[in-house]
């Protein structure tokens, strides 16, 4: 058993070297920089659904408040002025939480496919 995983250990190293081996200069530095590009955008990643789970309590919390003064509407015009007021800033939030969300998605989409692009030109042998 330890022999076998030995020996496909030593295969992924050779496989590995055939690759570093076969690019050219020009390609090392195109992967080094493809590479030097991925932990930025992967701490933005992480910064948007940060942002975007804070929002999304943020907005949770604006319904629930919207929800209890839709309740009283009908008590007094005042009160309807208070659930028109809750419910405009609940559906403003909403709005900037779809905003946000599809910004994560954007940037998690172009995200995998710098991955993809780098492990099919840099990771794997041609």
């Amino acid at each position: 058993m330890m022999k076998s995983i030995v020996a496909s250990f030593m295969l992924v190293i050779a496989a590995q070297t055939a690759v570093a081996q076969a690019m050219t200069t020009a390609d090392v530095e195109r992967c080094n920089a493809m590479a030097a590009t991925m932990a930025p955008k992967k701490a933005e990643i992480e910064t948007l659904q940060a942002k975007r789970d804070e929002l999304a309590i943020s907005v949770e919390e604006l319904g629930e408040v919207w929800e209890d003064a839709e309740i009283h509407r009908l008590a007094s015009s005042a009160h309807a002025a208070t659930a028109d007021e809750t419910k405009a800033a609940y559906q403003t939030a909403r709005k900037e939480l779809m905003g946000k969300e599809r910004a994560l998605q954007a940037v998690a989409r172009q995200f995998n496919q710098d991955i993809a692009s780098y492990n099919q030109s840099c990771a794997t042998a041609k």
